[in-house]
């Protein structure tokens, strides 16, 4: 199979990792040349406390980067993904009129103390058969996969979720790990929001 190439470009990034804290790079151990299941950060951006009521992951689309930045607020992250302008927003579940086009509203997700928050936007591209490690993460997160299949392993039970559909995680620090399982690439859309004065992920074991 010959991979696709992916081109990210945020429009809003700060770097904010707390000491050690990396992202577990699922796959790490592959020799060189072996298909790894890979996750790459494209933006971040650290608030103050989260928004009132439940929380939602809404995706929207528009024309340009340009656009989406500017009907960007305190809790919108604008970024751009194979040349499409995105904003993804976290909020109440009705916090959709931006302007874009709506692509998902994902949630609700756990709320959970931290002194402060940091939203996270990822990547995953898994050829098919890879696999992460078992991880957590110190905050919830949702997915919203783009191409392929993905299937999700947590404690309690097994998913799986293909081309334009989406799933809140588990609450925060729950294992889980996930495996590429159909016949293409994966390509997933990963929204964190988590606490940075923790690691980003850490590894955990599960039976």
């Amino acid at each position: 199979m010959v991979a696709r190439k992916h081109v990210y470009r945020s429009w809003t990034f700060v770097p904010f990792l707390c000491g050690a804290a990396a992202m577990l790079l699922p796959g790490e151990g592959a020799a060189d040349g072996e298909a790894r299941f890979a996750v790459e950060m494209i933006a971040e951006k650290s608030i103050a406390a989260l928004p009132e009521g439940k929380l939602f992951w809404t995706a929207e689309t528009f024309p340009t980067l340009a656009e989406a930045a500017a009907a960007a607020g305190e809790t919108n992250v604008p970024v751009e993904i194979d040349g499409k302008a995105w904003l993804l927003t976290i909020g109440p579940e009705d916090d959709k009129g931006h302007g874009g086009q709506l692509v998902a509203s994902i949630g609700p997700i756990q709320r959970f103390d931290a002194p402060a928050y940091l939203l996270r936007i990822n990547i995953s591209n898994a050829p098919p058969g890879t696999e992460t490690s078992v991880h957590s993460h110190p905050g919830s997160e949702a997915i919203y996969v783009m191409s392929g299949e993905v299937t999700v392993r947590w404690p309690d039970r097994t998913e799986v979720f293909g081309k334009g559909e989406s799933q809140p995680g588990e609450p925060p620090h729950t294992p889980m790990v996930a495996t590429s399982t159909g016949e293409e690439d994966l390509v997933e859309l990963i929204m964190f929001v988590v606490d940075p004065t923790q690691d980003f992920a850490r590894p955990e074991t599960m039976n």
